[in-house]
């Protein structure tokens, strides 16, 4: 199987979940009422990448979790690629407490893992949704924010956003391709962000692009994540540029735990110095 490479972006959003996951997971085990606590890897992959800055391995957040001082009383790793769901297993399955599951994230959340974190349960969650591309639906992110047990960290994919769907005139953009930007924020009101109805010399008409990346993660954090979503802290996310730049993706954060957004917002400072 051929491992993904990723650039130092993806090493310092690794090392940035694996720090506040180290500091979730020793918080949680002092409280007395909880009953548990998950980490929850929704695009898992194979659980190893290959540097493009050293060509050393490295190991995905699924193994990182694993690595942590005090570790998660359960793990949960999805991926829809049978290859990585095997490789996973294979490096993981003298491990306890850790469940496998090849298919679509989407469903698997919402079936077979979110319904068992609920309030009552006293368990608590983390879970990383980390997709491909756009490959997320709103309905997954609404149902996590719902049960205020689950703390997420989402990889908001700009690269992909900007390739298939962000372009100078919507029109020209695939509608299968705005389909799946409509599923993953939940709502076509970032058309109406980013684009405004216009009149060419000739009398056609074209939507253009009058916003940008910036623009459009503020409004998904205040109005998707904060307000429709619910979730009482979201802070401010971080921008990952590659190497000319260009952006990638924001990282957010998102949880109903105060103490939760201190330790990120620490965190994301620590490491923006090097965005």
């Amino acid at each position: 199987m051929k491992l993904d490479k990723i650039g130092i972006w993806s090493e310092i959003k690794l090392d940035i979940i694996r720090e506040y996951a180290n500091a979730f997971t020793t918080i949680m085990r002092k409280q007395a009422w909880c009953q548990g606590y998950a980490y929850i890897d929704a695009f898992a992959g194979a659980g190893v990448h290959i540097s493009r800055r050293t060509g050393e391995f490295i190991m995905g957040s699924p193994l990182n979790a694993l690595e942590i001082k005090n570790p998660f009383t359960e793990y949960h790793y999805i991926d829809i690629d049978k290859e990585k769901t095997e490789a996973l297993d294979m490096l993981t399955r003298d491990i306890p407490d850790i469940r496998i599951y090849k298919g679509d994230s989407n469903e698997v959340l919402r079936k077979n893992i979110l319904p068992f974190l609920t309030y009552e349960t006293k368990k608590r969650a983390l879970c990383i949704l980390d997709p491909y591309g756009l490959h997320l639906h709103w309905e997954t992110i609404m149902d996590a924010a719902k049960l205020r047990t689950t703390e997420i960290f989402l990889n908001f994919p700009l690269m992909d956003m900007n390739r298939n769907v962000l372009h100078k005139d919507l029109l020209s953009a695939d509608q299968e391709q705005i389909e799946r930007m409509n599923k993953f924020c939940g709502t076509e009101e970032w058309q109406n962000i980013l684009y405004r109805e216009q009149k060419d010399l000739f009398g056609q008409t074209y939507q253009m692009k009058i916003g940008g990346n910036i623009e459009l993660g503020k409004w998904f954090r205040k109005k998707r994540l904060q307000e429709n979503a619910g979730f009482k802290f979201v802070p401010e996310p971080v921008l990952m540029r590659n190497s000319k730049g260009g952006p990638l993706f924001f990282l957010f954060f998102a949880s109903h735990n105060e103490n939760g957004k201190k330790i990120v917002n620490d965190i994301f400072n620590k490491y923006r110095k090097y965005l």
